[in-house]
Order: C-alpha cells, then sequence, then structure tokens
C-alpha cells in the first residue's frame, strides 16, 4: 500500500472571483515565503475575467486550484478550501493583498512558542488609498475586549490551528455576509485565545473595487448587527441605547452628546464587572480608548470638550498615550470654527 503523501504545515486559503489585477502579485508574495513548507489553496469563486488564465500560468506544485463554475459568494469559497485542507496550521489570504516574505516563519514561530494561543494575525501596513500602519492589540484580553467595538485582527492575515477548528466547529456563516470575518473572529474568541504578532507581516491594499467600498452600506449594516449581538451578550435588555452604543462605535457623537457617552460607558464597565464576561482590566482600557476618540473626533472639539475629557474617570493619558492627548489638546485650542456640525468617523487602529 502506498503511503499517503505528508501534509504541509500550513494550508493558504485564497479565494478570488474576478481578481486580475492584483491576483498574481498576491500568489507570488505567498509563493516566495521563507517558510516554504505550505500548500496555496485557491478557490475560483466563477470567475469571468482573466483570473483562469493567471493560475494556469504557474506551475509551482505547491498551487492547488479549486475552480466553481459559478460564483457561490466569499463565505462558501472559504469553507471550501478550509475543507479541503490537510495542514496542521491554517492561514488566510486575499487575493489584493501583498504578504512581506517572513509572514508565515513568524507567525509559525509565535505559534510554537506560544501553544496557548489558537489564533493569530499580524500588524499590517495598508497601501494605496488611506496608507498607514495598523498596530492591532496583541494580548489575548486585549483583543477579545477590543472586539467588543469591531474588528481586532486583520483577516488577511490569519493563522489558526487546524484541531482549535476542528474542535470547535467553526465555519464561516452566510448569515453575516459582508462581515463574515468579524463573525467569525468573534465567535472564535469565545472558544479560545486570539493574538497578533507585533510585526508589520502584510501589505493590505485599499483600492476602489474591495468588498468594503463596493458593498459599503451592507457591510456597515452587518458590523451594526454584530456590534448588537455583542451588546446583547453583555446587556441583554439595552433596549433604546443599541442605537446610541452603536453610532459611539462607529460614527461618533456630538458635543451634547458626551455626557450620555461617559454615562452609557461607565455602565458597561459596571455590567462587565459583575458579569466577568471581559477581562477587568482590558475592558476598562477599552472603555478608555472610546473615550478618548468620542472626544478627538467630536464635531465642535473647544476648550470645553477638553474639559470633559480630563475631568471624567475616563479620561487620563493611560492606555492612550502622551502624544494623542497632545493632538487633543492642539485640537481644542485650535479647533476651525467651520467644523461644527461635521460628523466624523472614529479612528480605527
Amino acid at each position: 500500500m502506498t503511503a499517503s503523501p505528508r501534509a504541509p504545515h500550513i494550508a493558504v486559503v485564497l479565494p478570488v472571483h474576478d481578481g486580475e489585477n492584483y491576483l498574481a502579485e498576491a500568489i507570488r508574495s505567498v509563493l516566495a515565503q521563507t517558510l516554504a513548507d505550505f500548500e496555496l489553496i485557491v478557490i475560483d469563486d466563477g470567475s469571468t475575467d482573466r483570473t483562469g488564465a493567471i493560475l494556469s500560468a504557474f506551475s509551482d506544485s505547491r498551487l492547488r486550484v479549486i475552480r466553481f463554475a459559478e460564483n457561490r459568494g466569499l463565505v462558501e469559497a472559504l469553507n471550501c478550501g478550509i475543507r479541503a485542507s490537510r495542514s496542521e496550521l491554517i492561514a488566510r489570504m486575499d487575493a489584493d493583498d501583498v504578504c512581506l516574505p517572513r509572514r508565515f516563519e513568524r507567525q509559525a514561530a509565535f505559534l510554537i512558542a506560544h501553544p496557548e494561543i489558537d489564533l493569530c494575525g499580524t500588524w499590517t501596513r495598508v497601501f494605496g488609498n488611506c496608507p498607514g500602519v495598523r498596530r492591532q492589540p496583541v494580548e489575548p484580553a486585549q483583543v477579545r475586549a477590543h472586539m467588543f467595538f469591531g474588528g481586532a485582527i486583520d483577516h488577511p492575515s490569519l493563522m489558526m490551528r487546524r484541531a482549535f477548528v476542528e474542535r470547535n466547529g467553526l465555519a464561516y456563516n452566510d448569515d453575516h455576509r459582508y462581515a463574515e470575518d468579524l463573525d467569525f473572529l468573534i465567535r472564535a474568541a469565545d472558544f479560545g485565545k486570539l493574538s497578533n504578532v507585533p510585526e508589520i507581516l502584510l501589505r493590505y491594499r485599499m483600492h476602489g473595487r474591495q468588498v468594503s467600498v463596493v458593498r459599503k452600506q451592507e457591510q456597515l449594516d452587518a458590523h451594526r448587527r454584530l456590534l448588537v449581538r455583542q451588546l446583547r451578550s453583555l446587556i441583554p435588555d439595552a433596549g433604546a441605547d443599541e442605537e446610541f452604543h452603536v453610532q459611539l462605535a462607529t460614527s461618533g457623537v456630538g458635543e451634547s452628546e458626551l455626557g450620555r457617552a461617559e454615562s452609557w460607558l461607565l455602565r458597561l464597565d459596571r455590567v462587565n464587572h459583575d458579569s466577568g464576561r471581559y477581562d477587568p482590566g482590558a475592558f476598562q482600557r477599552e472603555l478608555r480608548r472610546m473615550w478618548f476618540y468620542a472626544h478627538a473626533h467630536c464635531a465642535s472639539v473647544g476648550l470645553r470638550t477638553l474639559g470633559s475629557y480630563w475631568t471624567s474617570p475616563l479620561g487620563g493619558v493611560r492606555d492612550i498615550g502622551l502624544l494623542r492627548q497632545l493632538r487633543l489638546a492642539a485640537k481644542s485650542l485650535f479647533r476651525n470654527p467651520g467644523s461644527a456640525g461635521r460628523a466624523v468617523k472614529p479612528a480605527r487602529e
């Protein structure tokens, strides 16, 4: 009897639909990894452009292509790729992003060094539209608390243990289309420990054809539903406060609502302290972060707004940093009088 070939250490799941513009660069960045013990599973989700020809041009034996005759959607493509994989570790990659050469090496080493961690992402460098660096939290308790208000792991940078996925029956859910990544990570955080490698190991491309642009409203609506679901897990009877919570977490509030925001955040702190759902210290850091951003992006930042921030038990330099505090003070002292009434979305790190 012929023995089955040994499974590679990592399976990389890359779904693509009409991705001819950036696919070749994404694949090359995977195939050029310093850790070469992987298979790259590309799920061609019914593409009608040159995606098929681009995939056929690669001859690397580590590349495996699964083709759907018609477009089934991202959730089905992701679940298909995971089912088709055989490796100890499963990594994600998108067809428009770029892996830095040591990404797999550094993530695999991180998981070996931290056996208690079930899933990890990495810090990322955004390029294209709105360039910058995203330094997501590292400590598992902070990652979980951070997701009460939004994402804490950049999904294309994800690497997870197969045993963790299988043990908890984790799969992507089409009920949360356009936010299936956040839904998956929220559920994963309830089962295990999630972290981020504190190194920039992925270049995350921002462009006009990605889902967050083309399906912007659908994605915002899906994120709002997940925020409400998270809130109800902490306060089942939040009622009318649900809408205010979503506004505070996504689009910010005006100066007249800062008092309500303070009361709401302090209530969240008390309820969490009593329930023990989130690590108290980690959750308090997230509340202080939201309090800071409520002021930093308030439409009418001025001295009164600055006083509101500093006189609250949620204010202060701790967990925010002196530089950000100085920027808030400068914005308060030299505010633009014409800014009143503008809604500004809070920055996410």
